[in-house]
């Protein structure tokens, strides 16, 4: 028996309602995004950074103490080694200033240098500084290949400054915990590689990252692995992200 068309519309109403639960829980891209680069910065803390540079047949090691509000600034002071102590770098937001004690100068990083290898490491002072992933691209969520797992892909805003055509980002669906990012070039090849190998959990629903491996997927042998440790969590005093901070540090 044919049905009529009041009939029809009376079905397909009623399919769109069943529907309308499941695409209001469809999660929004931007505040994924948004809770992912919040737990990647990690809570207002002091702590130990270890740098461990690898090169094919030799590696350097750096130990940094670092000064960050969990937001967009930060103040990176090198420990180790002792050749390079005393090197401090500022980050403000799009800001980054450097101070090198041997000069005895504060430069400040032209626009263009973000990208550069922190300490001539496969970090990039981006990777360290303010909310680039949130700032310069837009974000969209793609079907997700595993149940415990989103995946998210961003492409750059028009004029954007970044070198990127494609940043993509899987993050844990529970904790929306970055698990690991990889950086395109303009021709689609991976040429950077993020993986968070170690969280510790901090507080409720709140982690941070404890070890990181970045790969140079263009150079092979080229690596540079990051320990966290000794972090004490809490607010960090205005001081320490002052130029004057640079040079004498923030704790006397």
């Amino acid at each position: 028996m044919g049905l009529n068309r009041k009939t029809i519309r009376l079905v397909t109403s009623g399919l769109l309602l069943l529907a309308a639960p499941a695409l209001a829980q469809s999660p929004d891209p931007k505040a994924l995004l948004h809770e992912a680069v919040n737990q990647l910065r990690g809570p207002a803390m002091v702590a130990t950074y270890t740098l461990a540079v690898e090169r094919p047949g030799r590696s350097k090691r750096y130990v940094l103490r670092v000064y960050t509000d969990g937001d967009r600034r930060a103040l990176i002071q090198v420990i180790e080694p002792k050749r390079e102590a005393g090197q401090a770098f500022l980050m403000l937001g799009e800001d980054i200033w450097i101070y090198n004690p041997r000069l005895g100068r504060v430069l400040r990083l032209p626009p263009s240098g973000r990208n550069d290898r922190f300490l001539g490491s496969d970090v990039s002072y981006a990777d360290l500084s303010g909310r680039d992933l949130e700032d310069y691209y837009e974000v969209r969520l793609e079907p997700a290949a595993e149940a415990d797992r989103l995946t998210l892909v961003l492409t750059p805003k028009p004029r954007a400054p970044t070198p990127w055509g494609r940043v993509v980002l899987q993050i844990e669906a529970a904790t929306k915990l970055p698990r690991r990012i990889v950086y395109y070039d303009q021709r689609g090849q991976p040429v950077k590689e993020i993986e968070m190998r170690k969280v510790a959990r901090i507080a409720e629903g709140r982690y941070l990252v404890t070890d990181t491996l970045v790969i140079d997927r263009v150079r092979e042998g080229y690596r540079t692995v990051f320990e966290v440790s000794d972090w004490r969590i809490g607010t960090v005093p205005d001081r320490c992200f002052a130029p004057t901070a640079l040079e004498r540090g923030c704790e006397r």
